[in-house]
């Protein structure tokens, strides 16, 4: 499908007054991130044998260089996101205009077989659901991959360097019995961040298909079409201000198991330890096949998946921080000008 899709020119931000931005176009990567891990560069159909676990892509550094890199930009980063913020809350009409329109174009426009299709595909209740979200742009990150492949430590050191006032992180595991009575893309619309922010799902709506798909509760149709429904939901996002970014991060088995073991070697991490995690590896295999085939037919220009080698955790998490970088660098966004007269009330201040 991402083969098929036309994206408009990127958009570029106006870096002044944000940390490090003499430096912006210079990624710590030789390579535009926004291209270095897509899933659309792998032959198809695609394999997650084909992509690399510990290979530091596009990166010549040692592992004290890419933590160098990791802290520097994390300042970009919190700029970044405090600009979106200020857009938001105030830039004037004709900006915010400019910006929701540049965004939505990325998608195309909703066509009568696509409306039809949503009838069938969603329920009444996600239509007015979806009707009700505030448009605005707001960036969503999802997060996916194995047990212990580093969702966490990619929350904790990338995403904790943005303004935690700013940032919206949930996960879905196990839909409870109200939920199992919902459509299941309900849940996902209730967890959405607001204008300004970002969300990050550590587990996202992905998981409506790959556990019924390791578990078989649901028939082959049905997950067909749920993961139709997930193409057609993120198109939507899209026209209302989203700019999503999906990450699979991908973990080796023999890495996999040595930080599970590692948790069950530390007293203080036997929380972080299941038993199901053991039944899991045993389906290896099976769900890197599944994984593989959800990430190819729900990858698409506006809403990527990127697959980044997890077995270095320093790597992976500059990966994610240099991709939540070009994101916001392609919402063309400026710093609102004042609505007041700065010299006026720096007189004003100084008196006072």
């Amino acid at each position: 499908m991402s083969k098929k899709d036309q994206t408009p020119d990127r958009l570029d931000v106006t870096l002044a007054g944000v940390r490090g931005h003499k430096g912006a176009k210079k990624t710590p990567f030789d390579g535009d991130p926004r291209s270095l891990w897509r899933v659309n560069q792998y032959p198809s159909p695609f394999t997650l044998e084909d992509a690399p676990t510990r290979k530091k892509v596009a990166f010549k550094g040692k592992k004290d260089d890419g933590e160098d890199a990791l802290a520097e930009r994390a300042e970009m980063l919190a700029d970044l996101q405090e600009l979106m913020w200020a857009h938001v809350v105030s830039a004037s009409e004709v900006d915010q205009r400019e910006v929701a329109k540049a965004i939505a174009a990325r998608v195309p426009r909703r066509t009568p077989q696509e409306k039809a299709r949503r009838e069938e595909l969603f329920s009444p209740a996600v239509e007015e659901a979806l009707g009700k979200l505030a448009r605005g742009p707001r960036v969503l990150l999802v997060l996916q991959g194995m047990d212990a492949a580093g969702k966490g430590g990619v929350v904790k050191q990338v995403v904790t360097s943005m303004d935690p006032m700013g940032v919206e992180v949930v996960g879905f595991g196990k839909p409870t019995a109200e939920e199992n009575r919902e459509h299941y893309l309900e849940r996902v619309i209730r967890k959405l961040p607001r204008p300004g922010h970002v969300g990050v799902f550590d587990r996202s709506h992905y998981e409506d298909v790959l556990v019924p798909t390791i578990t078989g509760s649901e028939s082959a149709e049905e997950l067909e079409r749920r993961t139709e429904a997930i193409v057609l939901f993120e198109r939507e996002l899209v026209r209302l201000g989203f700019v999503v970014i999906k990450v699979m991060l991908h973990v080796s088995q023999e890495e996999q198991l040595d930080r599970l073991v590692s948790r069950l070697d530390r007293e203080e991490k036997h929380w972080k330890y299941d038993p199901s995690d053991a039944d899991a590896r045993a389906e290896f295999s099976r769900f890197q096949e599944i994984y593989a085939h959800l990430l190819e037919a729900t990858d698409a220009d506006h809403a990527p998946w990127h697959v980044i080698g997890a077995d270095r955790k320093w790597y992976s998490r500059l990966a994610v921080q240099e991709l939540l970088i070009a994101a916001f660098s392609d919402l063309k966004l400026r710093w609102p000008a004042a609505d007041y007269d700065v010299e006026k009330e720096r007189k004003r201040l100084l008196k006072s």
